[in-house]
């Protein structure tokens, strides 16, 4: 398992439902799903909740990137494709199921006990998809669902892990489909994801986790005390059949939740069915053994316990300054290499620290078990989040930029050699000054925490540091161990001399943990069944007591697989580990052994080289070296050309006791010697020659690379100012956009305004007569909706007392002219209909406009004037006496028959007029204008005025005039009434 993890403690393994207090006793959710994307891809967010029924038991968070300056549409926006509440997040609110939350703008957003807490969103907290993540996991774990929608950056990249940690699932759309793919590709690109697929298709996998709410029972996959054929040895032995490690002295909650969280993946509930896909797929074991290797670290993980481990190690470090031995570091368990890189550089600080001229050296050894995870560690590459977990003054020391991603730099990079290793499997890294062990020990059984702990004591030299995880403690070896730091689990070893490590009973690969030549106290007493592994045993035994030591090396010398007892043969040069056969050999037998190993691989052959005389304990010895090539299976295909080496001892020759002996055996060795030392320089003087080839080849091209490479610089410097020119125009444009829709906004507020308060009912029609706006007053006349915009208006009833409404407005459309006429509903109300041609603002016809403007206090006047107008005309009738009734402005109205008889003429002349426009009856009396404009004026009634009349038949007669003023109902009207007499003359 990759040790190096942080995952919560035994007691709370076993927990199956979120941690903290209970929920809203009213629908609990039985998942939390928190949604990630971009607010601009909004067909995402539809499209995904399109595919959701309203009642599925789950809780949805959406948290987006939203404009804190602007008001939050998006609540509104996903109530139009889903029939949950979606409701906007307010601090504390509880997650509900089948209810979908919504983060409001210029907020991040954490969780906690079911509840949901906002804080102000700062240049600090810009990731708010990774902050909510990170939370989401650490209060539902299981119940956790995280997935990532189209969307610009790498938000969400890193709280996935936080998610995979606690067991969530996570689901992404597939970036081919993104409108958006950075998003997707980031987290994709983790290796993180259950699933990538269409938006359409993750809401149908999103339904199918609800059939999978539970954990597996540990009783249905251990069955009555774990014996070997219960369910989960069965899916271990093939796990390790496939990777080669054992995972039995794991705790078992942990091993059934992550056998769980992979049959949910593959949507399988019976265990049987899971066990048959483990021997049919060696993709899902592979899979199943990635999850029991969850590979989840970081840099700097628990800041403050490195601050503190900075603390002791400086301490220590100039306690042993005069120590000239290197300062070795083992960090086992390391994972993807966060760890080992954040100790290295932690180290790097503190010699800067102690002064550059520090004679100080150190040796650090990252180990894990997962060769893939081991891979990405060496090539020291990551994602450019960690600049939110690394300071921008280290990232500057020990990382550059190079395609979008963080490379350690190579001074940092050299001082940590990564290697695949178990922890409590393989022999371990001894004379240790600091052991890094950091969440491993939580995973293991307490038999096997007990056996790494003894296993570190040996390996830590004594008063050498111990660092373990924030959950992690020495147990039952803390006499051996003092704690410096309790909290953050800094310890330091005790004095004294260890035991040996509990090699012959660690769980190895195999389940034996069984080296050649290691006798198995297990194999006493074996019959009947057991006779072939008994053979087997004996084998193993006769092949390392007289089988001669051998070992197989590589291509490059590299050694491969070691056979017996080499340690007389072979020594670790000191300084940096080697693993190279060439360095590992005696002086006096590189340049041989190099040569003949050359020689067997060209001429495919056995090659014998004798007479290598070495230094033992009991005295010199010869040893004979004989270098075969080693025929595997698939050897050729795979390319591969091992070759083994054998390392036969013999006693060494005593010399002769006569003088022509010795100097035969003398001259005999010397000319031996020369031969060797002869082909050995033929050889290296070859490899020069072919080596300056290749290194002039080599200076060419990286000579032609440099030319491209500052021709590419130019080409990027000349495209940054083109682009930052380009900025520049866009930050324009954006200034003069955002003016334009200010002004387009207050244009819209003011029309709205006016249509709504000028009293006109009006209605704004297309060419197919489709209503496209209305304003409220309409509804006297028709009865509309906002929902009935886009209907036709012909579909609805008008409450006209008017037939040829289609008509007129069809008509206005063919001849552009606007229309005009009086109209009355059927409550008898009247208004002045309208029908105007629509102009675009490019003089395009796009349908009407009909208005009807309320005309009912003009009919009213009107109305009122007719009928005053009749009774006056009435009266006048009726009278016998020549009376004139005239208005305010001294024109005639009407005139009574006597007067008109009077005057010789059937109606009074030019009714309307004034009298200076027409001759009437103020005209032919003179001075009788002025005296009448004082009575309008407000004088004294007009009483037995005498005036002379020019009647017909050029007569002159005597007249009495009296005038008065009448007012007429309104108050407002005047009219004057002018009665005459006629007097004899």
């Amino acid at each position: 398992m990759t040790e190096g993890l942080t995952e919560f403690t035994e007691g709370a393994s076993e927990r199956s439902v979120p941690l903290g207090l209970p929920g809203p006793p009213k629908d609990p959710p039985i998942r939390v799903v928190g949604i990630g994307g971009s607010a601009g891809a909004l067909d995402g967010y539809e499209r995904l909740f399109l595919g959701i029924p309203p009642v599925n038991g789950m809780a949805f968070v959406v948290v987006s990137h939203l404009d804190p300056g602007h008001k939050g549409l998006m609540p509104d926006i996903l109530a139009r494709c889903t029939s949950m509440p979606v409701v906007q997040i307010e601090e504390g609110m509880s997650v509900l199921a089948d209810r979908v939350h919504v983060i409001p703008p210029g907020s991040s957003l954490g969780m906690s006990n079911g509840k949901l807490h906002l804080r102000p969103l700062t240049e600090d907290h810009r990731l708010v998809i990774d902050g909510f993540f990170d939370s989401l996991a650490l209060d539902q774990r299981e119940q956790a669902v995280a997935i990532v929608l189209s969307g610009m950056g790498s938000d969400g990249t890193r709280g996935l892990r936080a998610i995979k940690k606690w067991g969530g699932q996570v689901l992404v759309e597939n970036p081919a489909t993104a409108e958006y793919p950075s998003m997707p590709s980031s987290a994709v690109a983790t290796g993180l994801a259950d699933d990538v697929l269409p938006v359409e298709d993750l809401a149908v996998r999103l339904m199918g986790l609800t059939e999978h709410t539970r954990l597996l029972d540990a009783q249905e996959l251990t069955g009555n005390g774990g014996e070997s054929g219960a369910p989960l040895q069965q899916i271990l032995r093939l796990v390790q059949s496939r990777s080669g490690h054992d995972f039995t002295r794991y705790k078992r909650n942990t091993l059934v939740r992550r056998i769980d969280r992979r049959m949910q993946g593959q949507r399988i509930q019976d265990v049987a069915q899971y066990i048959q896909l483990l021997e049919e797929s060696a993709s899902e074991a592979e899979a199943l053994f990635q999850d029991f290797t969850i590979n989840v670290t970081s840099f700097f993980r628990d800041a403050e316990a490195f601050e503190s481990l900075k603390i002791h190690l400086r301490g220590y470090l100039q306690h042993r300054e005069q120590n000239k031995e290197p300062f070795r570091v083992w960090v086992a368990a390391c994972s993807t290499g966060e760890e080992a890189y954040s100790v290295a550089i932690v180290l790097h600080e503190l010699l800067e620290e102690l002064g550059g001229d520090s004679a100080i050296k150190m040796q650090i050894f990252a180990t894990d078990i997962d060769q893939e995870a081991v891979g990405k560690a060496r090539l020291g590459r990551y994602s450019r989040d960690i600049a939110y977990v690394v300071s921008a003054e280290r990232l500057s020391r020990y990382f550059f930029l190079k395609d979008d991603h963080y490379q350690v730099r190579a001074d940092l990079r050299e001082s940590v050699i990564f290697a695949a290793h178990s922890t409590f499997g393989d022999p371990p890294f001894t004379r240790l000054d600091l052991l890094c062990c950091r969440n491993m020990l939580i995973y293991v059984g307490t038999e096997l925490q007990k056996r790494i702990l003894e296993l570190f004591m040996y390996a830590l030299r004594p008063g050498g540091l111990l660092f373990l995880g924030a959950s992690e403690t020495v147990g039952t070896e803390r006499e051996q161990f003092t704690a410096l730091n309790p909290r953050w689990k800094i310890f330091q070893r005790g004095e004294g001399t260890p035991g040996l490590p509990p090699l012959g009973q660690a769980f190895r690969a195999g389940g034996t943990g069984l080296r050649p030549g290691d006798t198995d106290p297990r194999m006493v007493g074996l019959t009947g069944a057991h006779h072939a592994d008994l053979a087997g045993q004996v084998l193993h035994t006769l092949l390392a007591d007289y089988a001669p030591p051998a070992v197989v090396i590589g291509e490059e010398g590299e050694v491969l697989y070691v056979h017996g007892r080499t340690a007389r043969f072979l020594e670790y040069p000191p300084g940096r580990m080697m693993n190279n056969v060439f360095e590992m050999v005696p002086a006096n037998m590189r340049y041989e052994l190099r040569s003949a190993v050359r020689q067997c691989r060209n001429e495919r052959r056995e090659i014998s080289r004798r007479g290598f005389q070495i230094e033992t304990d009991g005295g010199s010895r010869l040893v004979d070296l004989t270098v075969k090539p080693l025929l595997l299976q698939n050897a050729v295909s795979q390319g591969s050309r091992p070759i083994m080496i054998v390392f036969q001892e013999r006693p060494a020759v005593s010399v002769s006791a006569t003088e022509t002996a010795a100097e035969a055996g003398q001259v005999r060795a010397l000319e031996l010697e020369l031969r060797y030392g002869r082909e050995a320089l033929q050889a290296t003087v070859e490899e020069m020659a072919v080596s300056m080839e290749e290194i002039r080849s080599s200076n060419e091209e990286l000579q032609s690379t440099n030319e491209e490479l500052q021709s590419t610089n130019e080409e990027l410097m000349t495209s940054k100012e083109e682009l930052q020119s380009l900025n520049e125009e866009l930050n324009t444009v954006n200034t003069e956009h955002q003016l334009i829709i200010h002004d387009q906004a207050q244009a819209n507020d003011d029309t709205r305004n006016l249509l709504e308060n000028a009293g006109t009912a009006t209605v704004f029609l297309n060419n197919e007569l489709k209503i496209k706006r209305f304003t409220p007053l309409i509804s006297r006349i028709v009865r509309l909706t906002p929902s009935d915009e886009g209907r036709a208006l012909t579909d609805f009833s008008v409450m006209l007392r008017y037939e040829h409404l289609t008509e007129n407005i069809q008509q206005v459309l063919r001849t552009l002219e606007p229309f005009e006429t009086q109209v009355q509903t059927t409550d008898g109300a009247w208004y002045l209909l309208r029908i105007s041609p629509y102009r675009t603002f490019d003089n395009l016809i796009d349908g009407v406009v009909v208005a009807f403007t309320d005309i009912g206090v003009i009919k009213e006047l009107e109305w009122r004037l007719v009928k005053s107008l009749t009774q006056a005309e009435s009266l006048t009738e009726s009278l016998q006496d020549p009376l004139q009734i005239l208005d305010q402005h001294l024109r005639a109205v009407v005139a009574s028959r006597e007067l008109l008889h009077l005057l010789s003429t059937a109606r009074p002349h030019n009714v309307g007029q004034r009298p200076e426009e027409g001759a009437d009856l103020v005209s032919s009396l003179p001075g009788l204008q002025q005296r009448l404009q004082d009575v309008i004026a407000g004088e004294e009634p007009l009483s037995s005025s005498l005036r002379d009349l020019s009647a017909s038949q050029r007569r002159i007669r005597r007249m009495k005039v009296e005038a008065e003023l009448l007012v007429v109902d309104d108050g407002n009207s005047e009219l004057v009434r002018l009665k005459l007499d006629d007097l004899p003359v």
